[in-house]
């Protein structure tokens, strides 16, 4: 066999295995952007469950502080009823009285509400948290797995290496359909033919002249498949 022929079936054997990485590499990377979604999306949740959670606190601070502003105001009028100079006024504070404990009802009431409704989207919000911490684990091993910034693994890298060292073998007559063949996702860019009968896979039947050029180590190209003949 050819030197130009066996250094092209060493590189086809490792362009094969590039290929397979590669696309392994692209199913991890779309995997890995899948979990990043989801990662991101359950983090969202969290720190929006958080924020309800803050400014429901901030409410109840407020009530809070508005049952204490009744409660005061309660007690300034109650002063002032015993000192009331007329029917009228000793109504006016009155009513007032009612109204404060109304609106301090109403408050007590809303931040009882609050509190509830508070517990429960701190629940929401620890729950979200905790698979958050999930979804980030998840999204790093897959994003591991796909490679640093979705480039060539170490596996992909040491091929190409190799390969690089055995196109620097292959003369540039016999590379450069080679590489067309391979950058046009051909199937078999080598082909073999079968000695004795010289005929290829596909059916095709060689010519003693082109058995013989193939045996001279020349370049022989398939007329159908493109694909570069050998005798193997």
């Amino acid at each position: 066999m050819a030197d130009n022929v066996a250094a092209l079936l060493e590189l086809w054997a490792i362009d094969q295995r590039r290929r397979e990485l590669s696309k392994g590499r692209d199913s991890a990377s779309a995997g890995a952007n899948k979990l990043e979604v989801a990662w991101k999306t359950t983090e969202a949740a969290a720190t929006a469950a958080r924020a309800e959670s803050d400014r429901m606190d901030a409410l109840i601070r407020q009530y809070a502080a508005d049952v204490e502003r009744c409660d005061k105001t309660v007690a300034e009028l109650a002063q002032k009823k015993a000192g009331a100079k007329s029917n009228k006024e000793y109504m006016d504070i009155h009513n007032g009285i009612e109204q404060a404990r109304l609106e301090k009802t109403q408050r007590e009431q809303s931040v009882k509400e609050l509190n509830t409704r508070k517990a429960d989207l701190e629940a929401k919000a620890a729950a979200a948290l905790a698979k958050v911490a999930v979804a980030k684990a998840e999204y790093d091993a897959a994003a591991g797995k796909a490679g640093a910034v979705g480039g060539p693994t170490a596996d992909e890298q040491t091929l190409a290496a190799q390969a690089d060292a055995i196109k620097a073998r292959i003369e540039p007559e016999f590379l450069q359909p080679y590489e067309k063949l391979v950058k046009s996702g051909h199937k078999s860019p080598l082909m073999r033919v079968d000695p004795k009968t010289r005929t290829t896979p596909v059916g095709a039947i060689l010519s003693h002249n082109q058995v013989e050029q193939i045996r001279q180590g020349k370049l022989v190209i398939d007329r159908g498949t493109n694909a570069i003949l050998y005798i193997g």
